[in-house]
C-alpha cells in the first residue's frame, strides 16, 4: 500500500547555490500565511549562513566526490602543490551547462573534463541525501515526502525531462505524484504573495497580490538564467499564467564572466596571457572572483568609489615587469592589487542588465495589450539571488517609472526556494500558456487542389494521403486547463506494424500546415507499443492517445480505442536547447 504523504520537500537546484526546504502537512499549515518552513542555513565550510550551499563538486581522479558545497571550494583552495591539485576537478556552475552553455571560465574552472549530466546528478544526490536525512531525522519516512524540483521558465521540454531523468537517478522518487518539478518564477510567485512584500519608492505600498483578479510580472534572476512571467489571480485566488515565458542567459554568473575576459584580462594584457594564469594559479584566480562577488552586490548607481581586490602573490609572480608596468598604467600607478573603478563595474552589469530590460518591456507590453483601455500600473516582482543586486533594482525601477511599481521581498534569494514548498504542499495554478503550437506530424487525408502531388502517397488499399500534414494539438500563446487533455486518434497504416512511432514537432505559428514549414521543429517522438494488441485486426488498433499541455511537463497516455486497454506510450524529446 501506498503510504500517505505527510511532508512535502523542495530543492531549488540553482546555478550558484542550491538548497533545500520542507513542511509538514496539517492542519495548522494548510493556510498558506500561516505555513511553518523549515530550511538548513549550515553549511560545512561557508563563510555566513545561508540557506544555500554552494553548487560546486570537488572529484579525485577516478570521479569520485572527495566534498561538496562549500566545503568543496575550501578544501580545493587549500591545495598548494600544483601536482597534487591537478588530480582534482573542482566544478562550479555545471547548471549552465545542462542550459547548452560552454563552459564559464569565471566560475566553472576544469568541469568541461566531465560530462555537466554526472556532476548534476551527483550533486543532487548528495543534496537529496541530505535534505532526507534531516527530514527522516524528525521521525518521517521517505516515501511520506513528496518532492518539488525547480526548473528554469525558459528550459526546453528537453531540457526538463532530462533534469528530472538526473533526478531519478540521483535516488528521488520514479513516482510523477511524488516528484514534482516547479517554474522558478512561477513558484517564486506564491512566496511574494505571503511575503508581505511592499513597492519600491517613497510611498512603500503593500503590493495587493492575493486579491482576485490581482495581476503582477515576476522577474527572477538567478545565477545562471533570468525568467519572466505574469500572473493573475482568479475568483478563487489561484494562479492563473497570462504571459509568455521571456528569457535568457543574462543571470549573475555572466556578470562574473565579462569581469575575467574584460576587465581582469586588461589587467593582464591578453587572452593568452589571463589562461596561463588560469592554468597556473586556479584558486587563486577563484579567489579574485570571490572578492569581487563579496563587493559587487554594494555597487550603486551613484557609487564613484573604486573596488579594491587583493592580487593574490601566486599570480603576481606569474606577471612579467611589461605586464605591472601596464597594470600600474591603467590604475594610476597601482600594481600590487586589482583596482576596479565604480564605472568598470557597472559596465559589468551593464553586459546583461540591457537584455534584462528589453524583457521586462515585452513582458510589460503583453500585458498593456491585455489591460486594451483599463487604467493602472502593473506590479514588477523582483526576485532571485541577483535580485539583490541594489544596481540592478535602481535601473528596473528608473526603467518601468510611469509604467509599473516594482516590489523586492526582504530576501529575494530564497524566493524560489520556499516558493517551492508551498507549491509542493497545495498547488494552485490552475492554467498555463503555452509557448508554442504542439502537434504531430499524420498521414491525413490528401486533399485535391490543395496539397501539393509531391506529399501524395498510396496506401496499399489505395488511399490517397498526403504525407507530414502538422496535426495542430494545441496552439501557441493559448490558456491550457492543467488539467485538459487532448484527444486525438491514430491507426497504423500497415497491418503489421508493432508500434506506432509518432513524430511531434512545435511552431511558432498557431496555425502550421506541414511539418517542414519556417520556424517549425522536430520535438522528438512518441511510442506507442502496440504487440500486446496484434491479435485485433488492423482497424480495431486505432489508439487514442490523450495529451496535457497545462502542467511543467507535456505528459502522455495512450489507450486501444476499440478495447480501452492503457499500452504503453513514451514520449522522448530531441536534444534541443
Amino acid at each position: 500500500m501506498e503510504k500517505r504523504i505527510k511532508v512535502v520537500a523542495a530543492i531549488d537546484f540553482g546555478t550558484h547555490g542550491t538548497g533545500y526546504a520542507w513542511s509538514v502537512i496539517s492542519a495548522a499549515n494548510d493556510d498558506m500565511r500561516g505555513r511553518q518552513v523549515f530550511w538548513n542555513n549550515q553549511w560545512p565550510g561557508q563563510p555566513v549562513a545561508y540557506p544555500k550551499n554552494l553548487t560546486a563538486l570537488l572529484l579525485d581522479e577516478e570521479g569520485e566526490v572527495v566534498a561538496w558545497g562549500f566545503e568543496a571550494k575550501r578544501k580545493w583552495t587549500g591545495i598548494r602543490d600544483k601536482i597534487e591539485r591537478d588530480k582534482t576537478l573542482f566544478a562550479r556552475a555545471f547548471k549552465m551547462e545542462l542550459a547548452g552553455e560552454e563552459s564559464n571560465p569565471a566560475v566553472d574552472v576544469k568541469s568541461r573534463n566531465i560530462n555537466a549530466h554526472v556532476l548534476i546528478e551527483k550533486y543532487l544526490k548528495l543534496i537529496y541525501e541530505e535534505a532526507l536525512k534531516n527530514i527522516t531525522a524528525s521521525g518521517y519516512v521517505e516515501e511520506e515526502i513528496r518532492w518539488c524540483l525547480t526548473v528554469p521558465a525558459i528550459w526546453s521540454d528537453y531540457q526538463k525531462q532530462v533534469m528530472r531523468e538526473l533526478a531519478v537517478a540521483a535516488g528521488l522518487p520514479g513516482d510523477r505524484k511524488r516528484l514534482l518539478l516547479a517554474i522558478e518564477p512561477e513558484v517564486a510567485a506564491y512566496y511574494v504573495r505571503v511575503s508581505g512584500v511592499r513597492t519600491i519608492g517613497m510611498s512603500g505600498k503593500r503590493a495587493s497580490l492575493m486579491t482576485p483578479r490581482s495581476r503582477f510580472i515576476v522577474v527572477d534572476c538567478g545565477g545562471g538564467t533570468v525568467d519572466i512571467t505574469a500572473y493573475k489571480s482568479d475568483a478563487q485566488n489561484n494562479l492563473q499564467e497570462i504571459g509568455n515565458d521571456w528569457g535568457g542567459k543574462y543571470g549573475s554568473e555572466y556578470v562574473n564572466m565579462d569581469f575575467v575576459m574584460r576587465i581582469l584580462q586588461n589587467r593582464f594584457g591578453s587572452y593568452d596571457a589571463l589562461q596561463r594564469i588560469q592554468e597556473e594559479c586556479p584558486t587563486e584566480l577563484l579567489r579574485i572572483v570571490d572578492a569581487w562577488e563579496s563587493e559587487k552586490i554594494h555597487l550603486t548607481s551613484d557609487r564613484e568609489e573604486d573596488i579594491f581586490l587583493p592580487l593574490p602573490a601566486a599570480i603576481d609572480r606569474q606577471l612579467t615587469d611589461d605586464v605591472r608596468d601596464r597594470i600600474a598604467t591603467i590604475q594610476d600607478g597601482v600594481s600590487d592589487t586589482i583596482v576596479v573603478t565604480a564605472e568598470e563595474a557597472r559596465s559589468a552589469f551593464d553586459s546583461v542588465i540591457p537584455n534584462i530590460l528589453k524583457l521586462v518591456d515585452k513582458a510589460l507590453h503583453e500585458m498593456r495589450v491585455q489591460r486594451r483601455n483599463t487604467q493602472g500600473e502593473e506590479i514588477v516582482l523582483l526576485v532571485g539571488g541577483f535580485g539583490a543586486s541594489a544596481y540592478l533594482q535602481q535601473r528596473l525601477q528608473a526603467h518601468i517609472k510611469g509604467r509599473a511599481q516594482l516590489a523586492v521581498p526582504g530576501d529575494p534569494k530564497v524566493a524560489v526556494l520556499l516558493g517551492a514548498v508551498h507549491y509542493a504542499y497545495s498547488p494552485q495554478t490552475t492554467a498555463r500558456k503555452t509557448k508554442l503550437t504542439y502537434g504531430c506530424e499524420v498521414n491525413g487525408v490528401f486533399r485535391e487542389g490543395i496539397d501539393p502531388q509531391s506529399r501524395r502517397i498510396t496506401l496499399p488499399n489505395g488511399a490517397a494521403r498526403c504525407a507530414g500534414r502538422f496535426d495542430v494539438l494545441v496552439k501557441a500563446r493559448e490558456l491550457v486547463p492543467i488539467d485538459r487533455e487532448v484527444v486525438t486518434s491514430y491507426t497504423p497504416t500497415y497491418p503489421h506494424q508493432t508500434a506506432l512511432s509518432i513524430e511531434v514537432y512545435s511552431s511558432p505559428n498557431q496555425n502550421p500546415v506541414y511539418v517542414e514549414d519556417s520556424g517549425n521543429k522536430r520535438l522528438g517522438s512518441l511510442y506507442i507499443d502496440l504487440k500486446q494488441v496484434m491479435h485485433l485486426a488492423q482497424d480495431k488498433r486505432s489508439v487514442k492517445v490523450y495529451m496535457r499541455f497545462g502542467e511543467t511537463e507535456i505528459h502522455v497516455r495512450a489507450q486501444i480505442a476499440h478495447t480501452g486497454e492503457s499500452v504503453e506510450a513514451d514520449l522522448q524529446f530531441d536534444p534541443t536547447y
